[in-house]
């Protein structure tokens, strides 16, 4: 028998593994290896019942312990929060998905719990319609209904463009059509799959807070897992959110400054993996609903986030606790960041007072040289920024060329300033946001007029 350019040799024998490689020395090393031994079938819990699921490739569960186990989780996430008091008003988002069909399950049966067990807020169901951006059945929204009427819990339906551009969002049907052309007039001019996403991400996440408001409710519940949030996590920071980590993955994110009375949204979702509620879903049959996005049947290489997903689950078959690591890494990040101001469109941080060597200077610097050439070699940071004003300023007086695209760009984050660039005009943006913009501008020529009398 001959072996041509073999450094290593595996010899089976019996139970257990031989392993003959050549070292750098030339020298033969053999090692024996013991065989895995064979997955337990029974059930890790109570050691009788035969496993009906496996979790990282290791822990068996039967159907009996593993519903039970799967609702402590969820119990214990959000016992742990103690931000939902008793009789508060909380809006339960439900998208269609599975996760958010198994949310609403585990709401709906801890409301029927003995008295000590049963959940004591008063959950009011939301429903946004999005089938004016994709092709949703014709039936699916009487079959929405029909399930939250099964739960017997107080719901609402309403359209995306409604929720996005109405102060009657509840009850608009006048001006539906024409919210709808402007909503499609948005997406129609992003022509990128990633900025697409994201400008959904922010609008959906902005109709929720408005619709929250509106219904005079002090918490959202979201149905995030713990898998969706760890492709969020490295997709928002290939996009450029890093400062913005803690309001990605965080359980608990306030939007007023971190006051327990106002406005915050819980995922009490986060630490169960997709598995988990797939077979939660399973095993009390729950069936999701049509929730497609613009990367839906896409390829991999067309959206950051199609790529971010695809690496994080061929990584998640190899090693099984690949998620829960991104996931906690992005916990420790996200410990560490304090706010100091927001984006008008996504109200998420802002970063501000950067040090010159960051990677966010450097990347408005290569702007300034593509702009302004050799030129602006010759020239610091700060003084090309004073070069670029000093252009737009008008001869003989101090009113600027800006228009309301770049006035508004100097109030977002990284992330959205490419997502306003690319919008071909601004009158199809929420008049909140545009309002906003108008008080900040405001704000800061009263801030010019008065600062040579400030001491």
């Amino acid at each position: 028998m001959q072996f041509v350019d073999v450094n290593i040799v595996l010899i089976f024998y019996k139970s257990s593994v031989t392993m003959c490689s050549v070292i750098e020395e030339g020298a033969v090393v053999f090692e024996t290896l013991n065989q895995v031994e064979p997955l337990e079938l029974k059930c890790r819990k109570c050691l009788i019942e035969d496993g009906n699921v496996v979790l990282q490739k290791k822990y068996v569960y039967c159907k009996t312990c593993f519903v039970p186990m799967v609702t402590h989780k969820f119990r214990a996430t959000l016992g742990k929060s103690k931000l939902v008091n008793r009789g508060e008003r909380v809006l339960v988002c439900v998208s269609g998905s599975l996760s958010s069909v198994s949310l609403l399950h585990m709401i709906w049966t801890g409301l029927q719990q003995s008295t000590y067990k049963r959940l004591t807020f008063d959950p009011v169901v939301l429903y946004i319609d999005e089938s004016v951006l994709h092709n949703y059945p014709h039936d699916q929204e009487d079959k929405i209904k029909e399930l939250f009427e099964k739960y017997g819990l107080t719901y609402h339906v309403v359209k995306f463009a409604a929720a996005v551009y109405s102060d009657n969002c509840l009850n608009e049907e006048r001006y539906i059509d024409q919210y709808n052309d402007k909503l499609k007039n948005i997406f129609n001019s992003l022509s990128d799959l990633t900025l697409k996403e994201d400008m959904l991400m922010k609008l959906r996440k902005y109709a929720i807070t408005k619709l929250a408001e509106l219904l005079k409710c002090t918490r959202i519940m979201t149905a995030e897992n713990e898998h969706k949030l760890s492709i969020r996590l490295l997709s928002n920071v290939a996009l450029g959110r890093g400062s913005q980590t803690s309001l990605d993955i965080g359980l608990a994110v306030n939007n007023k400054n971190n006051d327990k009375t106002s406005l915050v949204t819980i995922r009490p979702m986060r630490n169960l993996s997709a598995k988990e509620i797939s077979y939660y879903a399973l095993f009390n049959n729950l069936d999701d609903f049509m929730h497609s996005n613009f990367l839906t049947a896409t390829s991999e290489d067309e959206s950051i986030q199609k790529t971010t997903e695809r690496f994080v689950n061929d990584l998640q078959v190899d090693f099984p606790s690949t998620v829960s690591t991104i996931f906690r890494t992005g916990e420790k990040i996200s410990e560490k960041t304090s706010a100091i101001s927001y984006c008008l469109l996504c109200q998420g941080i802002m970063d501000v007072n950067m040090s010159p060597s960051s990677a966010m200077e450097a990347t408005k610097y290569s702007k300034y040289v593509s702009l302004m050439g050799v030129k602006a070699l010759e020239l610091s940071l700060k003084d090309v920024k004073n070069e670029e004003a000093n252009q737009k300023n008008c001869t003989g007086c101090k009113c600027k060329k800006q228009d309301l695209k770049e006035e508004i760009i100097e109030g977002l984050c990284y992330a959205c300033t490419h997502i306003i660039q690319n919008l071909e005009s601004l009158d199809d943006l929420p008049k909140d946001i545009l309002s906003k913009e108008k008080e900040r501008l405001q704000f800061k020529m009263m801030e010019e007029q008065i600062k040579d009398f400030l001491l």
